[in-house]
């Protein structure tokens, strides 16, 4: 199950147009989160790539891939493109699941999210795996032993803080953070949404300028207490304007423009898998 994402999460829903669909360019950087691994050899342009980001992901260089592809202006790719990339692609491994794993502590293991291990699994219930279980994770690095389980108490502790100083759920707040980038400030999506809340750069000057901010000073997203206080601010403001919590997450997740009187296939996958997290919390 590999879910795309809508970033501009303030804005209005975006118009439908036809024909082919140009993304990017070739300065974007990708890090961190987001889809499948692709074939060997290959790789479909998806919507919110670049060709920075489609080299980082393969090991390789911009250059190498205008070369290989014949590329003419390497500030433009074609949605459903498909480029030749060096062989091997950044590949997945499998990870045999024993005895006390849960999804939050291998997603920490291997530096990755909740979100994306489920959705790499097609697992609906984020809360149940079995031992001997073979999941696929992703093939970068592991994280040291020191590393596993539950992420640093200072994410943690910002998370609660932040959470009741603005009267949310801390339950609520933690799961949300986990499913979008698995409690790690250094993630960063295909689309450019950063850190533990997964916030874009637009969505943060709306905030700092709208909401209000941090009051004496705009609130940065490459901090992370300031990256926490920003995502717990608008998921404040999501659910002050939606009808319904879940309607509150599905405007999180894709901007309240996005969200229709029933919710989507992804949005609902997003609120349940948020909702199933929470009991880790409590």
């Amino acid at each position: 199950m590999s879910f795309g994402r809508y970033r501009g999460r303030h804005l209005r829903a975006r118009s439908k147009k036809r024909g082919p669909v140009v993304v990017g360019t070739a300065a974007a950087v990708l890090v961190g989160t987001g889809g499948t691994s692709a074939s060997a050899g290959s790789y479909r342009v998806r919507a919110g790539d670049t060709l920075s980001s489609i080299a980082s992901r393969y090991k390789t260089t911009v250059t190498r891939l205008v070369r290989m592809n014949n590329i003419s202006d390497p500030n433009l790719i074609v949605v459903g493109r498909r480029l030749r990339v060096p062989g091997g692609g950044p590949g997945t491994r499998t990870h045999s699941v024993r005895a006390g794993e849960t999804l939050s502590s291998i997603a920490g293991r291997y530096k990755t999210s909740v979100g994306r291990i489920a959705r790499m699994n097609r697992i609906s219930n984020v809360n149940f795996i079995s031992i001997g279980q073979k999941l696929k994770v992703p093939g970068g690095s592991v994280a040291n032993r020191g590393a596993t389980g539950s992420p640093s108490g200072s994410v943690s502790n910002s998370l609660t803080h932040h959470a009741r100083s603005h009267g949310l759920d801390v339950s609520l707040v933690k799961a949300l953070a986990r499913l979008e980038s698995g409690w790690n400030q250094k993630a960063v999506s295909s689309a450019g949404a950063r850190g533990v809340m997964q916030v874009m750069p637009g969505t943060a000057r709306y905030i700092n300028r709208v909401l209000g901010g941090g009051g004496h000073r705009p609130l940065r997203l490459r901090d992370m207490d300031d990256n926490v206080h920003l995502g717990v601010m608008y998921l404040r403001h999501m659910l002050a304007i939606m009808p319904t919590q879940n309607k509150a997450l599905a405007a999180y997740y894709s901007g309240p423009g996005n969200v229709k009187r029933r919710l989507d296939r992804r949005q609902r996958w997003y609120a349940r898998t948020v909702q199933g997290l929470r009991s880790r919390f409590r």
